[in-house]
This record gives structure tokens, sequence and C-alpha cells, in this order.
């Protein structure tokens, strides 16, 4: 059987038991074992998707558990994701304390965010905490409601 399948492929045949399309790569699945590794592009749109539905909060709530799915069915790294969910929830609450105004509605948007995202509550407070102390020691003065 050995000069068989050699006779095979010096004639540009393929062994015995190989599909055509295997041998000159032209599979569209990928070998067993090997993910597709998200490109630039969907990170993008993924992390652009997540800053739209976290601003938009309460009302995009709804849309929470479809964007976790797509970042698992694009295959992201879950450590970037968090790290984006994470940058993004600090960048709410600079923003929440920019107008030197920390408002119930605010307070309660940060907090439904970071149910949504996983953060624990003392981590979050720690992070208000910081965050309201800069802004403070920027402005000059307190901010309203923190």
């Amino acid at each position: 059987m050995g000069f068989f399948d050699t006779l095979r492929r010096v004639l540009g045949q393929p062994p015995a038991g190989e599909n055509v399309a295997a041998v000159w790569g032209l599979n569209d699945e990928p070998e067993a074992g090997s993910a597709a590794e998200p490109g630039l592009y969907d990170q993008d749109n993924w992390h652009k998707k997540m800053k739209r539905v976290l601003d938009g909060l309460p009302g995009s709530r709804h849309e929470w558990p479809e964007l976790v799915a797509e970042a698992r069915a694009l295959n992201l790294d879950q450590d970037w994701v968090t790290r984006c969910q994470v940058d993004e929830f600090l960048l709410l609450v600079r923003h929440a304390v920019s107008d030197r105004r920390f408002t119930e509605e605010e307070h309660r948007n940060l907090d439904l965010a970071r149910d949504l995202i996983g953060i624990p509550e003392a981590e979050a407070e720690a992070a208000l905490h910081a965050i309201v102390a800069e802004a403070e020691s920027f402005f000059g003065g307190s901010v309203e409601g923190a």
C-alpha cells in the first residue's frame, strides 16, 4: 500500500481515503481544535455597540444579553471584553461628574451598568470616590450629589 500511495502522490493524485478539497486546503471549516480569531473590525464594532448600549441605559438594558452573546459568538477574548466594559463604566462615571452634579438618575444608571457588567459594588464605590476626588481637585470644589 505504501508504494501505491507514493505513486499517487508523485502523479499528483491524493492518497487513498483523502478528500481532494482537504488536500488542496479548500475546506471551509477550520481544523478541529482551532478557533477563528476575531478581527479588529469585529472588535471595533462590538466595542461601539457596547458603548451605545451602556450610554442608552436604562432603555437599552434589553440589548445587554445579545451583546454578551455576540462577544462569545465572535470569539472575543474575555479579558479584553471585561477590560472594555470596566473602562466604559469608568468613562460613564467621569461623564456623570463632569458637570459637577451627580443626579439620582445618573446614580441609577451607573448602578445598572455595574450590575450588567458584573463589577463588585465595593470596587465600583472605590472607583466612584477616586473619580469624584479627582474631579473635586480639578474643579476646586465639591461635586453635588456625590
